[in-house]
Parts: C-alpha cells; structure tokens; sequence
C-alpha cells in the first residue's frame, strides 16, 4: 500500500481498513447496478407506446406503476425505462416524449460506471478512494430535476 494520507473523513476511525473493505463493496454494487441498466436499457425494446419487451421474449412486461394504476396519474419516474431503452437505441425524440428528465438520469446512471469502477480499482490497489467533497450534491440534483420535470409535465395537461 502507497504512504498517501487518507482522505479527512476517514483519518479520524479507528479501523480505515474495514471501512475500506466495505466501501469497495459498495462500489462493487452501484458499478453492477448502474451497468446492468445500461446493458439492459440496449437489450430491451419498447413499441414506442407503453410495452417494453425483454430480449428474445415476445410477451410484454407487465406496467409496474403503482400510481398510475392506484392513483390514474404518472409517477415522477414514469417513462423512464422506455426513454433508457429509446436513449441506448439513438432514438431521442421518443425518450424525450416517454420522460424529459431520462437523459439527466441516463447520463447520472452511465457516469456510475466509470466512477464507481476507478474508486473500486483504487481501494482494491491498496489507494485511498478519491475524495469529492460535492459529489452527493449530484444525486440531489437529479431527484430535484426528475421533481421539477414531474411538476411541469403535470400541471401543463391542466
């Protein structure tokens, strides 16, 4: 392991090793989560209304909105398999029709990728993970815009 200082919150444990090896789990799980989406957002298709259908599969996915089905309007998040599957297939209008907010969140998932796989690297070579003091700030930022874009796309039908 390099003599680098660990970053200013993890000096003060008692154990920075264990936090460590929890830490490059976490990484593990968002760097797995995050791809799967994208693997799956090019592997499904949609028919441009409400199915998405899985690879090889002819049957659609059942609508897995709650508040749709309970409530009769669209939840902030709806929209946003269909547009992942239109963004990851080039075609733009059409996520921007399903939900305007996916390509903040598309872009925010994708960028967990390659963040999630450097901090996981860095642990695993003995490194401190690199230490951004604003990067909670961005998952913030996304639920605010997906709030805004829900607010929007639900008062301009009234």
């Amino acid at each position: 392991m390099e003599n680098e200082a660990p970053p200013p919150v993890l000096a003060t444990l008692a154990n920075p090793r264990i936090h460590q090896n929890v830490d490059q789990i976490g990484h593990l799980i968002f760097l797995s989560f995050a791809s799967i989406i994208i693997l799956l957002s090019v592997l499904m298709s949609t028919d441009g209304k409400q199915a998405v259908f899985l690879p090889g599969f002819t049957s659609a996915l059942p609508d897995s909105c709650s508040s749709r089905r309970l409530l009769g309007i669209d939840c902030p998040g709806c929209g946003l398999t269909r547009a992942f599957i239109c963004i990851s297939h080039g075609q733009l209008g059409e996520a921007w029709r399903f939900n305007h907010a996916s390509f903040v969140i598309y872009l925010f998932v994708a960028i967990q990728i390659p963040w999630h796989a450097i901090q996981f690297w860095r642990i695993r070579n003995g490194k401190w993970p690199l230490h951004w003091p604003f990067i909670y700030w961005i998952p913030m930022a996304v639920a605010v815009i997906l709030l805004i874009n829900w607010i929007w796309t639900l008062t301009r039908f009234l």
